[in-house]
């Protein structure tokens, strides 16, 4: 199931570039707000998180020197669990302000109104698909370095990048089913407009991936990638999909 979120910014301050941690906190607490038992669950949850949320997209994008301006904006939220959007769809309405952030430090803050929620369509997912990211897909691995193990952030130019992405699926799907898919290929098979990004999410910078590409394979698994997000920390505002040629 999938939202879009309309909103509004109510003071003139942009927002800090760096924005999907204050998006990931205000989610947790509007679900709090609707459906404290769910948000517990997933709060003490130690393995995935399924659902995902995109970048926030700038209908009236205003130029700024220091951060991200704008008067209208809309972002998705996706999950293939309908209590979760719904639960947070009525904590949104109980309470439809939030804040973002304009410094580091959080001191000057730019107030949010969530103007509108809809209720997307659901999308029909056959075994080849084009998708483009709405937010960056992030992936890691474990590489010896020094004589020690140490994570490395994966880009789509490293095989081991399409390699983690199909594990991890896998493994997400297996979780949140209880059951294996029946048939578990999964294959990437052209990329386009690959762009490199950093992103920081509380205080670790995170290199991850814009991208458009084409994917062959299990239906289950696509419509799975495609409802709660593709590779590694999803539910921090990455791996959000979106079809080409979809709104």
């Amino acid at each position: 199931m999938r939202s879009k979120i309309t909103l509004h910014k109510i003071t003139p301050a942009p927002i800090h570039y760096d924005y999907q941690y204050g998006i990931a906190a205000m989610l947790y607490k509007k679900l709090a707000h609707a459906n404290i038992r769910l948000a517990n669950e997933i709060h003490s949850h130690t393995g995935f998180k399924f659902y995902t949320f995109s970048n926030l997209i700038f209908d009236d994008r205003i130029p700024a020197r220091h951060g991200l301006n704008f008067e209208q904006a809309h972002f998705y939220l996706s999950s293939p669990d309908p209590e979760f959007i719904r639960s947070f769809t009525e904590g949104l309405l109980q309470d439809p302000e939030f804040y973002l952030r304009r410094t580091e430090t959080g001191k000057e803050r730019a107030s949010i109104l969530i103007e509108r929620i809809e209720i997307l369509p659901k999308e029909t997912i056959g075994e080849v698909c084009k998708f483009k990211t709405i937010s960056p897909i992030y992936v890691k691995t474990q590489r010896l370095q020094d004589g020690r193990l140490r994570d490395f952030d994966l880009y789509p130019t490293d095989g081991k990048f399409y390699e983690n992405l199909h594990t991890n699926l896998v493994a997400r799907y297996r979780e949140y089913h209880g059951h294996d898919v029946n048939h578990d290929h999964f294959e990437v098979t052209d990329t386009r407009n690959v762009k490199p990004k950093r992103i920081k999410i509380a205080n670790t910078y995170r290199r991850c991936s814009l991208m458009e590409f084409e994917v062959q394979g299990s239906p289950e698994l696509l419509e799975f990638a495609y409802e709660a997000g593709i590779g590694e920390k999803n539910a921090m505002g990455f791996g959000c999909l979106q079809r080409i040629g979809s709104k």
